[in-house]
């Protein structure tokens, strides 16, 4: 994995993921970086996730996501790692919603979204507290959604 230095301006290389994929989505939570999903090298979405230690230099494997996915949302709300949409195994999008709770160590399912989801772009969490994102739902055309953590639902 590469990464652009800011301080630097200049693009350094880091251990490479442990498992081989595309298309994974990365949240930062507490100065560590995470890699949520993605595909294997037969196009098929996987639920991998993993953290990378920049102090180390190193991957870690964590709890498998509950839905093997790629082409999601992903956003960090305190020590929670929200994972939103994406695309199944079946290549169809998603309705799940995902929460990984740092402390515990453990996924917890949450509320669906009303409609399934891929496309999803990052996911922009405002002082109001919701997060907002563009969501490709049909293949065709996108919408401008915000999901409310405390509710747990996506709304226009």
């Amino acid at each position: 994995m590469d990464v652009p230095s800011s301080k630097e301006f200049q693009w350094r290389s880091l251990a490479p993921l442990p498992s081989r994929r595309v298309y994974p989505a990365l949240v930062e939570a507490g100065g560590q970086v995470f890699a949520v999903g993605g595909c294997d090298d037969n196009g098929i979405p996987v639920d991998s996730f993993e953290v990378y230690c920049p102090e180390a230099d190193r991957w870690a494997p964590l709890p498998a996501m509950p839905t093997a996915r790629a082409g999601v949302a992903v956003t960090a709300l305190g020590k929670r790692i929200v994972v939103i949409g994406g695309v199944g195994a079946d290549q169809l999008p998603l309705k799940a919603v995902e929460v990984y709770n740092t402390d515990e160590g453990r996924w917890r399912k949450r509320s669906s979204l009303r409609e399934a989801a891929m496309g999803i772009s990052p996911v922009a969490v405002l002082p109001d507290g919701l997060m907002y994102v563009t969501v490709l739902c049909d293949g065709y055309s996108s919408t401008f959604k915000a999901y409310s953590p405390l509710v747990l639902e996506l709304r226009s």
